[in-house]
């Protein structure tokens, strides 16, 4: 006799399973993997505690719990997360959005009336856009430029762009910026290589979540992170200051010569050796803003 699976034979076995493979909040993982699968919320799932699958969705279930079983990021799997209440897809091509990016952003926003309503952002190694376009949602009156090095990565950042019902572009080198409306420009850019382009000139403020993991750090990820997620986004290939040297040195230079303010996410294992970076460079307004966890994880600098 074959067995009927239902919603809630699924959700037991599976949250039983993900608790032997050591995954952190099984049932919630169980949860969130089957409403993906069935295309439900978590309300309409628990609606539904009898529903039985049909053989389609019990595969597509089927596969999505081998490859969490594996360790493979939920988001991942579900193809989509959340950052700042907003709505992003993610692939292997973008580091998923993380609270402590969250704090960078609240931040920034917090700080509005000083920087003053009609900034001009660019964010550095923007991945899936969540920066910047959480800024614009909240922001509106500001202008969003963001690079990134992987063309797949600026891909993704556009869709969310759609996503959330933004207008934005994709620059090329010697376009006409001017004869652009949309609210964010995205722009395939490396900044070790790259002159600044000249449309860039007039950034007021400069914001970058770069890769800080040290490459000896490494190893010690948990495999979620380790095995699956960009290694561009995650480490600098060296010491894990390579972007920060970078990034002052673009600041401190004759890039940007509006610039007023730079807004960094920091890693948590070595905050002082960053801030010592930027004091060698003669930024002496430095402001620290730890996460919910007590860790220096955002460097404000006011120039």
């Amino acid at each position: 006799m074959v067995k009927i699976w239902r919603v809630i034979d699924l959700l037991k076995t599976t949250e039983q399973y993900f608790s032997e493979k050591s995954i952190e909040n099984p049932r919630l993982n169980a949860e969130l993997l089957l409403g993906n699968a069935l295309k439900m919320n978590r309300v309409e799932l628990y609606m539904a505690y009898e529903r039985p699958l049909s053989d389609n969705e019990l595969n597509d279930f089927r596969e999505k719990v081998r490859r969490r079983g594996l360790f493979e990021p939920l988001q991942y799997i579900t193809g989509n997360t959340e950052f700042m209440g907003f709505p992003f897809k993610v692939n292997r091509h973008v580091l998923i959005p993380r609270p402590e990016t969250e704090i960078l952003v609240e931040t920034i926003l917090e700080m509005k009336n000083e920087i003053g309503k009609d900034a001009v952002f660019l964010d550095v190694g923007t991945g899936s856009g969540c920066i910047p376009i959480s800024l614009a949602k909240l922001w509106p009156e500001g202008k969003y430029f963001a690079l990134d090095i992987s063309s797949e990565a600026l891909k993704v950042a556009l869709d969310n762009t759609r996503l959330n019902n933004l207008e934005a572009f994709l620059y090329f080198s010697g376009e006409d910026a001017a004869q652009q409306n949309g609210q964010l420009l995205f722009m395939k850019h490396d900044i070790f290589e790259e002159q600044m382009p000249h449309i860039m000139q007039n950034i007021t403020v400069l914001i970058s979540n770069p890769p800080y993991i040290a490459i000896d750090e490494m190893s010690t990820l948990p495999a979620e992170v380790r095995d699956y997620e960009p290694e561009v986004s995650l480490t600098d290939n060296s010491n894990g200051l390579s972007f920060y040297r970078r990034l002052f040195e673009m600041a401190a230079g004759e890039y940007f010569p509006e610039l007023k303010y730079l807004f960094l996410e920091m890693s948590g294992s070595q905050p002082n050796r960053i801030v010592q970076l930027a004091a060698e460079y003669k930024f002496n307004n430095i402001g620290i803003r730890k996460d919910l966890t007590g860790i220096e994880r955002v460097l404000i600098i006011r120039i």
